[in-house]
């Protein structure tokens, strides 16, 4: 009886250790993402181009900001900044503009910048968002945290 009520503390311990590793922050992504705005949105790909590990930039995001139809983020040297517009699930990027900081791998931001300028629709499958332009992938994004927000207080 003692061993039996001592499994039945130990399973009851396991299950809430277990339950405790998720995070807040990433909770919110385990189960997908209902919508495209409030997301933190961190660059994967553009046309196709995985980039994670390229030298000299940090990680690209955007976010479409909630009751407006602002759009704010980063090109991996550069703030970047624009509008949107929203109907059912095509997407329209406009008056985008960077800061102008002096960047090693400029071509990676400039291209990015041309992508998003293009887009026209979008797709969200889990807490993966795809860019389309004239039906064609053009940029890959996952919900997350940009690296300089993980350690802060949201």
């Amino acid at each position: 009886m003692k061993h039996q009520l001592r499994y039945t503390y130990l399973v009851v311990l396991l299950i809430l250790a277990g339950a405790c590793t998720l995070q807040p922050k990433n909770r919110q992504f385990s189960e997908g993402v209902a919508g495209i705005q409030g997301s933190y949105w961190m660059l994967l790909s553009l046309q196709g181009q995985d980039l994670e590990g390229v030298p000299d930039t940090h990680t690209a995001y955007i976010r479409f900001e909630e009751g407006n139809d602002e759009v704010k983020g980063f090109a991996g040297c550069n703030r970047l900044t624009g509008r949107y517009q929203l109907r059912n699930d095509s997407l329209q990027l406009t008056n985008l503009s960077t800061t102008r900081m002096s960047c090693p791998n400029i071509e990676q931001e400039n291209f990015m910048m041309k992508i998003l300028d293009q887009v026209d629709s979008y797709e969200i499958a889990g807490d993966v968002l795809t860019l389309f332009h004239n039906k064609s992938a053009v940029a890959t994004f996952q919900a997350g945290y940009p690296p300089s927000l993980i350690n802060s207080d949201k």
